[in-house]
């Protein structure tokens, strides 16, 4: 037995370099996708709430007014979105958007008594 490198393994750590920057790369790879699905997600839930407050603030002014006051379509733009409105008979049809969402609803109107 001599001392220094061994004979019966001649294998190099190229292998073992190459291995290690894939799996690197993979779990890099994993984690920015992970990260842009993460942003994308939140980015919509605050739309979808967004939406949603707009659609209520609208409706709530829009059905305190007189029914004689009321007027039958328009638009109401807000700081972080549009919503625009037409009444069909009994239903108001609402479409607000808000970035890259824009969402259609139909709100039968509840008459208040004066």
């Amino acid at each position: 037995m001599g001392s220094g490198r061994s004979k019966r393994y001649k294998g190099g750590v190229l292998l073992t370099a190459v291995f290690t920057v894939v799996i690197m790369s993979i779990l890099l790879l994993f984690l920015t996708e992970n990260y842009r699905i993460q942003a994308q997600f939140t980015q919509r839930t605050r739309e979808y709430y967004e939406i949603q407050i707009m659609k209520e603030l609208f409706l709530t002014g829009y059905q305190v007014l007189p029914e004689n006051k009321r007027p039958e379509k328009g638009e109401a733009i807000y700081n972080r979105g549009k919503l625009t409105y037409e009444k069909e008979k009994e239903q108001l049809m609402l479409t607000v958007s808000v970035g890259e969402q824009e969402r259609d609803f139909k709100e039968e109107i509840v008459e208040t008594d004066p």
